[in-house]
């Protein structure tokens, strides 16, 4: 199958890596975690991604994290791989395949900010063209300093876009655009938007369900209240700490430098 004919539309859930008191991975509780979003009906996960705190794991728990995740896991599966070495990234883009990703996500390189765009063109450029993987590219420039603008995009072979800045003037440069984050997954439909990364779903997959079937303003208030829960400087804790009152023992635990929500 071409890179290009694998399909993905809809909700796409960034599921938190959740860590016991020892700070070791809970795979216990990661698994009962899948387990309530594929009840729910979720179809899309990304793994390792900054809701699952990559920033903080070791290339083999991102590894361990991925190979568990698709043994349990029977919907599309994307696995964030950003890294500042290429030559890292080219190397877990391989394995990525191997352990049966659907698909590979990646950041720009994220230590030189404002990197010359010609550079982050032929970083991505390598990417796409040594994985077999359909690529994702990440775009976040709060954490990287290394916007990805249309002109880039349109020098870069590339599936689809996780736009993290929400910037819907990108959808036009590239084949297939996700909004992340709640606020405008209305508008980002409405402008040609195949679909929305929502870690606030992970403590309320329903609202994100029926919103990405029909776009009503009553819809995008009631994602606004789940989002209203999980959203803010302690993000990440935060949902940690809902999802530790839905599911029977999963941890609050988050990873320094992030610290829990008091």
């Amino acid at each position: 199958m071409r890179k290009a004919d694998f399909k993905l539309n809809g909700l796409v859930v960034p599921v938190p890596t959740p860590f016991g008191s020892d700070d070791s991975i809970d795979f216990g509780a990661y698994l009962a975690h899948l387990d309530w979003l594929a009840e729910c009906g979720v179809c899309n996960l990304l793994v390792n991604g900054t809701t699952g705190e990559f920033f903080s794991l070791t290339p083999d728990e991102q590894m361990q994290l991925l190979r568990v995740s698709r043994e349990a896991w029977k919907g599309r599966l994307i696995f964030h791989l950003g890294d500042t070495a290429l030559f890292q990234t080219l190397e877990t883009a391989h394995k990525a395949e191997e352990a049966g990703a659907d698909f590979i996500a990646s950041l720009p390189p994220f230590y030189f900010a404002g990197a010359p765009a010609d550079g982050l063109v032929e970083w991505f450029c390598r990417l796409s063209l040594e994985s077999d993987l359909p690529l994702i590219l990440y775009n976040f420039p709060k954490h990287t300093g290394n916007a990805l603008t249309p002109e880039v995009l349109e020098k870069i072979p590339h599936w689809g876009i996780k736009d993290s800045s929400a910037d819907l003037s990108l959808i036009p440069a590239t084949p297939n655009y996700f909004v992340g984050g709640d606020r405008k997954i209305s508008e980002a439909y409405v402008a040609g938007a195949k679909g929305f990364v929502s870690a606030s779903a992970n403590i309320d997959p329903l609202p994100y369900l029926k919103i990405e079937k029909s776009q009503t303003p009553e819809l995008q208030t009631a994602v606004d209240a789940v989002n209203a829960r999980a959203n803010g400087p302690y993000a990440i804790a935060k949902i940690k700490q809902a999802l530790a009152e839905i599911i029977p023992g999963y941890p609050a635990v988050v990873r320094p430098p992030l610290s829990s929500a008091s």
